[in-house]
């Protein structure tokens, strides 16, 4: 099976001047663990997860805190270089380095631009309906499509 046939597409991004604080909602909005970082060609230039947005951001009971700090931008706190996998790699390498590294979220490219991303839950739920081959996933899709647009 493929990247491509477990991803998540099209992917949500940011850029990187975006303020930390509308990137953390962004995630919270959306449910995700994680966002990728793109510059204007859509390559991907980082990866904002939530220990980034979170990290230095909740002072200790009783530490006294600047009023005026700016807001951090998502350069400024994302994780540079993530591991990315391409859409035609095959899965289970991708998912044994998401397993052995501890990641929740890679994001996919094709040509170098970012178009999706390959989280945990997406492989989690291949696992919850027993999917096992690339022909399966698509067969699912296509279900699943029917079935958003009415089709029975």
């Amino acid at each position: 099976m493929k990247v491509r046939d477990a991803m998540s597409s099209p992917a949500i991004s940011l850029k990187a001047d975006v303020p930390a604080k509308a990137a953390a909602a962004l995630l919270v909005s959306h449910g995700y663990t994680a966002a990728p970082v793109v510059d204007e060609g859509e390559r991907v230039i980082g990866i904002a997860t939530e220990a980034d947005l979170v990290r230095g951001r909740i002072a200790p009971e009783g530490w006294a805190v600047e009023e005026e700090q700016p807001e951090p931008r998502v350069r400024e706190v994302m994780t540079e270089a993530p591991v990315v996998a391409a859409s035609g790699e095959d899965l289970a390498d991708v998912v044994a380095t998401m397993l052995d590294r501890g990641i929740r979220s890679v994001p996919v490219t094709d040509a170098g631009r970012l178009v999706g991303v390959l989280t945990r839950r997406d492989v989690l739920r291949l696992v919850a309906h027993g999917t096992l081959t690339s022909e399966e996933a698509w067969r699912q899709r296509v279900g699943m499509a029917s079935h958003d647009r009415g089709a029975v």
